[in-house]
């Protein structure tokens, strides 16, 4: 499964956006039923799942699991089929 790293933005962003505009990037770029892997340092990113899982709904993205790796959150998302957002 392919293991896309999100990094922290380097200025002062609106983090919310800059996450907005990560996901719907990748969003584009997968397939319905697709699979990807999203690691995010746990420490710069850290908002609730309720609010990751919303931000991925937003752009047609349906989180499947999360977990922790050291100081890295790693969550399985899926793209959903067109019409099931």
């Amino acid at each position: 499964m392919q293991r896309i790293v999100v990094r922290a933005p380097t200025c002062s962003a609106d983090i919310i956006t800059y996450l907005k505009g990560i996901f719907r990037f990748h969003a584009e770029e997968l397939q319905p039923g697709e699979r990807v892997e999203l690691a995010f340092d746990a420490e710069r990113f850290q908002f609730a799942t309720a609010i990751f899982e919303s931000l991925l709904a937003g752009v047609g993205l349906k989180l499947l699991s999360t977990r922790e790796e050291d100081s890295i959150r790693v969550f399985e998302v899926e793209k959903l089929q067109r019409g099931s957002a």
